[in-house]
């Protein structure tokens, strides 16, 4: 990777969508040797993918909250868990993580009773703690 690559790699994170010729235009290349730039780094895995950023409050969420859980004693199939809970509408994501909580959950919510409703059914994990978010 050359500061080029690293120009592209900073474009794209701001608009995914940014055209060639746009990209092509700053850093002072054509928009066929932007193509074959990007298209290299894919094919490298230093671009795994494309993300849509969606506004989730126009959706209707009004709560986002970050969930640590501490696993009740007994319960040894975190993999497992992990993967009931990445499959709720809620989760947005949902991380294994070390220190005195397991797991880490990032969760969006229509309102607080919805929060309030997911806590209850965290309860047959382990016990929760949330931090609801205030501002991004």
């Amino acid at each position: 990777m050359d500061v080029l690559d690293k120009k592209i790699l900073e474009m794209l994170k701001i608009n995914s969508r940014e055209s060639f010729a746009n990209i092509g235009k700053e850093v002072g290349l054509s928009a066929p040797a932007i193509g074959k730039r990007v298209r290299q780094m894919e094919e490298e895995g230093i671009i795994e993918g494309y993300a849509l950023k969606v506004n989730h409050e126009k959706l209707g969420v009004e709560t986002k909250a970050y969930i640590t859980l501490v696993m009740h004693l007994g319960l040894t199939e975190t993999s497992g868990i992990l993967d009931k809970i990445r499959e709720m509408e809620e989760v947005q994501s949902c991380d294994r993580i070390t220190g005195d909580d397991c797991i880490c959950i990032l969760g969006y919510f229509k309102n607080n009773r919805h929060l309030i409703a997911f806590l209850e059914r965290m309860s047959q994990y382990g016990s929760t703690k949330t931090s609801i978010i205030l501002e991004v």
